[in-house]
C-alpha cells in the first residue's frame, strides 16, 4: 500500500506516493487571496474544495475572508466534496461557522500544530486532522488514528515517508499498519479508493 500525502502543493517523485496536490486535486480560494475574483471551474474531477478558511495574520479583512469561506462551504456542500481548511488565530471563528452551518460533507483542519485543548475542540466538532513534520507532539499523540491525515504541505525538506516513519514511531504503531489506517481514512474523506497515478 503506498503512502497518502493528504495535502501537499508539490507533485511527489516517488513512486510509491498517492499525493493530493492544491489546484490540481483540489480547488479552493486561499485566505490570503480572498480579495482575488476567482471564478470556479468545473469541480467534477477534484477531491476537495480548499485550501480554503481563515487567517487573522495574513490576508484581507477578515469580514471579507468570512464572506469567501462561506461561499467556499457552500460549494463543499452543493459538490458533495470535502473541505481541507486553513486556519490560523481563527479557530473560534471556524468552529462557529461549523456550528451555524451544519455541514454534512467532512472537513479537514491541515497542517495543525495546534496544543491539546484545540486538538479537542476540533475533534469534538468532528474534524478530521492533518500532521506534517512541524507539530505538536502531544496532540500528534493524542489524535485517534482514525482522524489522522499526514501531509507534506510546501515542505520539500522531509518526504512523506520521512514524516511516516515518525508518527509510527511516536503513536507506538507499525508504519504498515499506519499506511493501511490512513487509506481506510482516504477511502472515508474523499469516497474514493486510493490509488497510485
Amino acid at each position: 500500500m503506498p503512502y497518502i500525502d493528504f495535502h501537499t502543493h508539490h507533485v511527489p517523485t516517488a513512486t510509491d506516493v498517492i499525493a493530493v496536490v492544491d489546484g490540481r486535486d483540489t480547488w479552493g480560494i486561499h485566505p490570503w487571496r480572498a480579495d482575488t475574483i476567482c471564478p470556479v471551474p468545473d469541480l467534477w474531477d477534484k477531491l476537495a474544495i480548499g485550501e480554503c478558511g481563515l487567517d487573522a495574520l495574513r490576508g484581507p479583512s477578515m469580514e471579507l475572508q468570512l464572506q469567501v469561506f462561506r461561499q467556499q462551504i457552500a460549494l463543499s456542500e452543493a459538490n458533495r466534496k470535502p473541505l481541507v481548511i486553513h486556519c490560523v488565530k481563527a479557530l473560534d471563528q471556524l468552529l462557529s461557522l461549523r456550528r451555524e452551518l451544519h455541514p454534512k460533507m467532512p472537513w479537514m483542519f491541515h497542517g495543525f500544530r495546534g496544543k491539546p485543548q484545540q486538538l479537542h475542540s476540533l475533534l469534538a466538532a468532528d474534524f478530521f486532522i492533518s500532521f506534517g513534520a512541524c507539530h505538536n507532539e502531544e496532540s500528534l499523540c493524542l489524535c485517534p488514528l482514525e482522524r489522522l491525515m499526514i501531509e507534506t504541505d510546501d515542505d520539500e525538506v522531509h518526504p512523506i515517508a520521512e514524516i511516516y516513519n515518525n508518527v509510527a514511531d511516536k503513536k507506538g504503531v507499525d508504519v504498515t499498519f499506519l499506511v493501511n489506517s490512513m487509506a481506510k481514512n482516504y477511502r472515508f474523506f474523499y469516497q474514493k479508493e486510493p490509488h497510485l497515478t
